[in-house]
């Protein structure tokens, strides 16, 4: 793999280890709202801590070398939902942010994969 492209994906899983972070954080913080939130679209409350745990867990793996591409492939499941859920229940726009979360993720997730074997 080039320098830059590792650059690149040093970048990306920084990013959206922060973006993963601070929204898992949100939903174990303020747990109420987030539960009371999936529940008005068809969840239980708890589904809101479940992910919360998830998005945390995730976004820390982005971080770690050796479990990076894991987590990726993990957080992409998450954003498949995201996506089918917003689509659903959102007009169908706002599910661009958690599309183009799931395209990066399973890019990092496919040169992590990839650079393992090599």
């Amino acid at each position: 793999m080039s320098k830059g492209m590792n650059i690149a994906l040093w970048i990306v899983s920084a990013l959206l280890a922060a973006l993963f972070l601070f929204a898992g954080g949100m939903k174990l913080l303020h747990r109420p709202e987030m539960g009371a939130e999936f529940v008005k679209i068809g969840f239980p409350a708890w589904f809101s801590t479940f992910i919360g745990v998830c998005e945390v867990l995730g976004g820390i793996a982005l971080l770690v070398s050796r479990v990076r591409a894991l987590g990726a492939a993990c957080l992409s499941v998450i954003m498949v939902g995201a996506v089918y859920t917003t689509v659903i229940h959102q007009p169908a726009q706002q599910a661009a942010v958690p599309l183009i979360c799931f395209a990066l993720l399973v890019w990092i997730s496919y040169a992590r994969f990839n650079e393992s074997r090599a």
